[in-house]
């Protein structure tokens, strides 16, 4: 009866570090989903701009400048 005392005892002793050892892990995951979710939150908010973003935007105002100056001149009749 003791040897199935002692047995039992070192046996809940397992479970429960077991489950402190799944409730740390669960807090990690935790943690690091919502540093994820952070990262993800200010990605989409505030997106960040390489420097070919910046190139592109740009080169697409030139391009829409030099559009503006490419328009023919209507030519002038009442000149002498």
């Amino acid at each position: 009866m003791f040897n199935s005392v002692a047995e039992h005892k070192q046996n809940v002793e397992a479970i429960i570090k077991n489950i402190n050892t799944i409730s740390l892990e669960l807090k990690k995951m935790k943690e690091h989903s919502q540093l994820l979710l952070c990262d993800l939150t200010l990605h989409f908010t505030r997106p960040v701009q390489t420097e070919d973003s910046t190139e592109a935007e740009k080169c697409n105002a030139l391009s829409e400048e030099s559009k503006m100056s490419d328009v023919p001149l209507a030519p002038n009749r009442f000149s002498t």
